[in-house]
């Protein structure tokens, strides 16, 4: 999967979902989309958890200069 941000990961994911929901798509169209929805889903979750990650160091790092 190509480097997208994951502001862009999530606006995609939205779309997915929302064609999905319609439902005016064939079996295959449906599947690809859930594939690729499921990937995004992925990078968005390791996005969060690097961010969340970095976060805590940094708190950390200002709690041990205090």
């Amino acid at each position: 999967m190509e480097k997208i941000s994951y502001e862009k990961s999530v606006a995609r994911l939205e779309e997915i979902v929302e064609k999905l929901e319609n439902g005016n798509l064939s079996l295959e169209e449906m599947m690809k989309l859930y594939e690729e929805g499921t990937a995004l889903a992925v990078k968005c979750a390791k996005s969060l958890d690097a961010a969340q990650l970095k976060i805590s160091e940094l708190s950390a790092e200002k709690g041990e200069d205090e």
